[in-house]
């Protein structure tokens, strides 16, 4: 269905992965910040809840999802048109249903389309949406996306908009564009957009809507020509600059990205740049650092992260990550693919794993085998059953052994 956009790397070391939020860290950012905390928090707990219900009642999930797109168009009552926005990004996130996604997919585009316009809740839920149907269908709505584009990039730009709203389009922005978008002319103009955000006098900009447009811009480099490629070598010195902010979540994105850029130019034959030895020695730096001045917690998670930032840009030694999924192991064997899982975890959240193992555009993208073979799940009565025979034959098996005690002595 998808186009491949993913690159083999080296896949023989192991480690353990624990994705970052980068977006949504201990630090305190201010009151947008901890809203999304709080909304992410809610919102994985009526994931779980939603997921029971799907499961056992197929059909009526069907009807209530083309319920929900009727009322995601009521023009008098906002109330019910963000609950129904809501229980569409719920049932999108918790379920793989490309067919359903196909059959509603222009419908589905023209709501986004309408609801970028409108309050900033519903644009954030829009935005989510977006980049949900993306990962459903993704090249599927390649025709029809570029008025949604547009919206997303004038947002992001729009210093007076909020900043989960600006975070949120970026995110967007960044999946759709990788996953759905063909179109090269608008695929630069993204790049563009988000480059002209990040690239802002950091003591003028929340350090979080740095960190969504830089990742966003990076993962969009992946589809863009080489010249937008060529051109994006020439900001690495701005990344380093970067890299030496105050703001810790900050300082962790850009040595990220700036691996990310290495592992780019060393693909279009760039080996270093000029101010290689202060970049190594910047990261040696922030991988042994042990000033009282910060927090344990701020200073572990940067050394850890710096070290395989230092290997994978002085060493030459791409991450390889392990992520258990099932009964199946997710490896990340280079940043591209680290830097897609860790921005699809942002859109999906508790159901990242669910899509790596059913949906076969993502387990293209990260190299997977095709989609094991569906064990169905037995029904409650038929285990209990099954574990009271169990249990039965136990006690039989024991009560030998007792009986054969009883005749030794």
């Amino acid at each position: 269905m998808g186009k491949s956009k993913s690159r083999n790397r080296n896949k023989e070391r192991d480690s353990n992965y624990l994705s970052q939020n980068r977006f949504h860290r201990d630090e305190e950012e201010g009151s947008d910040s901890e809203d999304s905390v709080s909304t992410h928090l809610t919102f994985d707990e009526d994931m779980r809840s939603v997921q029971g219900e799907f499961e056992e009642e197929a059909d009526i999930f069907m009807d209530a999802l083309a319920e929900h797109i009727q009322n995601a168009s009521e023009k008098k009552s906002i109330s019910v048109r963000t609950a129904a926005l809501r229980h569409l990004q719920l049932a999108l996130t918790s379920r793989y249903i490309p067919d359903w996604v196909e059959k509603w997919k222009e419908t589905l585009v023209d709501l986004v389309a309408k609801n970028l316009r409108k309050t900033d809740e519903e644009t954030v839920i829009a935005a989510y949406l977006l980049a949900l149907i993306s990962i459903q269908i993704n090249e599927e709505i390649s025709d029809s996306i570029e008025d949604c584009l547009s919206t997303m990039r004038t947002i992001v730009t729009d210093p007076s908009r909020t900043v989960a709203v600006r975070t949120t389009c970026a995110l967007s922005l960044a999946i759709t564009t990788h996953l759905s978008c063909t179109n090269d002319d608008s695929t630069a103009n993204t790049v563009k957009s988000l480059r002209s955000v990040w690239t802002t006098r950091l003591s003028t900009i929340n350090p979080l809507v740095t960190i969504a447009t830089l990742s966003a811009w990076a993962l969009c480099l992946q589809d863009a020509h080489i010249s937008v490629i060529n051109s994006a070598m020439l900001d690495q010195p701005r990344l380093y600059y970067i890299l030496e902010s105050d703001n810790h979540d900050v300082r962790l994105a850009a040595g990220e990205i700036l691996a990310y850029l290495y592992e780019i130019a060393r693909e279009n034959g760039v080996r270093e740049f000029s101010n290689h030895n202060q970049v190594e020695q910047l990261l040696q730096k922030y991988a042994t650092e042990a000033s009282r001045s910060r927090a344990k917690k701020d200073k572990r998670i940067q050394r850890f992260t710096f070290r395989q930032i230092y290997a994978s840009i002085c060493d030459e030694e791409p991450p390889s990550l392990a992520i258990k999924s099932g009964r199946e192991v997710l490896q990340l064997s280079d940043n591209s693919h680290k830097l897609l899982y860790d921005l699809l975890v942002q859109v999906l959240r508790g159901g990242m794993m669910r899509q790596i193992q059913q949906n076969k555009m993502l387990r293209e993208l990260f190299d997977m085998e095709e989609t094991p073979a569906h064990v169905p799940k037995m029904d409650k009565s038929t285990r209990m059953a099954i574990h009271e025979e169990n249990t039965k034959e136990r006690n039989r098996q024991r009560g030998k052994l007792r009986d054969k005690r009883s005749d030794f002595y």
